[in-house]
């Protein structure tokens, strides 16, 4: 292939890597659940005043995450369990980073020249000479760029209650990213906080889902 074009394919592939982008979560869990759940019914409210279609559309992947686990969704106010959702931003605070600078690390033409002497029984003879070879070109990262990013804290918390009022589970992510939108990051927040659930408890995990700008 033409080195040209390896370079811009490499271009092209970085480039869209940079387009998913992970959602890095601190995921914390407690609870006396059983390793799967039994066909028991749960309901989902928020912790706050939250509501509307937001709320429900997260509740609605929460809601999922459930039945996977084996648990059947129930109209409000009659499940064995209730579950209690609440999210939100945070502070902010700078973080330095750095990014590769892709160049080209070796090859290509290269110039020579010089002189040359001989001796012999007629005497001694004096020459130059001058010409130039080239290689295949070779890319890869030549430095870096150092940068301040601003992060931004995002929080999801849920609570799992039983018909008594005695927790069951509670599980808080913590995540610290560049989007200011929580929106754009609590569904993969939620993803996290249910991998393997319902988890060990009383541990914290690092879990990156990929979310797509």
């Amino acid at each position: 292939m033409n080195t040209t074009l390896e370079y811009l394919s490499l271009f092209i592939a970085v480039a869209g890597l940079s387009s998913c982008v992970p959602v890095r979560s601190d995921v914390t869990r407690f609870h006396t659940l059983p390793p799967n759940g039994n066909g028991q019914t749960f309901t989902i409210r928020p912790a706050s005043s939250r509501g509307g279609i937001e709320f429900d559309t997260y509740s609605a992947r929460i809601a999922s995450h459930l039945q996977d686990y084996g648990w059947s969704q129930a109209n409000l106010g009659s499940g064995e369990y209730t579950v209690l959702l609440d999210y939100r931003m945070g502070g902010s605070h700078e973080q330095q980073e750095s990014s590769p600078i892709m160049g080209q690390t070796g090859g290509g033409t290269t110039y020579h020249s010089g002189s040359v002497n001989t001796y012999g029984s007629y005497g001694s003879s004096y020459g130059s000479f001058s010409g130039t070879s080239y290689t295949p070109a070779t890319f890869g990262v030549v430095g870096s760029d150092n940068y301040s990013v601003t992060l931004h804290d995002r929080y999801l918390d849920v609570k799992i209650s039983d018909r008594r009022g005695r927790s069951v589970f509670e599980g808080r992510v913590v995540s610290s990213g560049r989007s200011a939108d929580i929106a754009a990051v609590l569904p993969q927040m939620i993803d996290s906080l249910f991998t393997k659930f319902p988890g060990e408890s009383g541990k914290t995990m690092r879990i990156a889902k990929i979310a797509r700008r």
